[in-house]
Formats: structure tokens, C-alpha cells, sequence
């Protein structure tokens, strides 16, 4: 009996520790801020190893919709970008 519950542990273990890593791995965040001109915006973060431009440019336009969004200011290489709503 002893036995199978060692085997357990480090197997829930490593289930939990993967599932964190690939959470980490393709994280893209957004926060709501305002622009400079006092447009609503987000803060936009896309780190992690499996994110890209892409994935920033993606987590954008879902924050403001089918309005579209003029990018502030952003970064290629750190992947974070300001960007505002366009008004409808």
C-alpha cells in the first residue's frame, strides 16, 4: 500500500508542475487603462516562451471589439503594447 501512494506524488507532482509551466508559457494579460486624449485602453502584455506579436495583436482586439484600436505605444521584442479603443 505504501508503495502506490509514493508512485501518486510525484506523478500529481509532475501534473501540477507541467500544467503551471505551460500556464506561464503563452500568458497574455490586459488591463484597462486611458489613453493620453482620455480614451478607455488596455495595457497589453503577451509574455511567455509560446507567445508572440501575434499573440498581443489577438488579446487587443478582443479588448475592444469590432471597434478597432490605435496603438499607442508598443514593443516587438518585450511584447507589451498601449493601445486605446477606437470610438464608435
Amino acid at each position: 500500500m505504501q508503495v502506490s501512494l509514493t508512485l501518486r506524488r510525484p506523478r500529481a507532482r509532475s501534473v501540477a508542475l507541467l500544467a503551471l509551466a505551460l500556464s506561464l508559457a503563452g500568458c497574455a494579460t490586459s488591463r484597462v487603462t486611458y489613453a493620453p486624449d482620455g480614451r478607455r485602453g488596455f495595457s497589453v502584455s503577451c509574455g511567455g516562451y509560446l507567445s508572440s506579436w501575434s499573440t498581443c495583436l489577438v488579446k487587443a482586439g478582443q479588448a475592444c471589439g469590432p471597434r478597432g484600436y490605435d496603438v499607442i505605444e508598443g514593443s516587438e521584442y518585450d511584447r507589451r503594447m498601449l493601445i486605446a479603443c477606437r470610438n464608435p
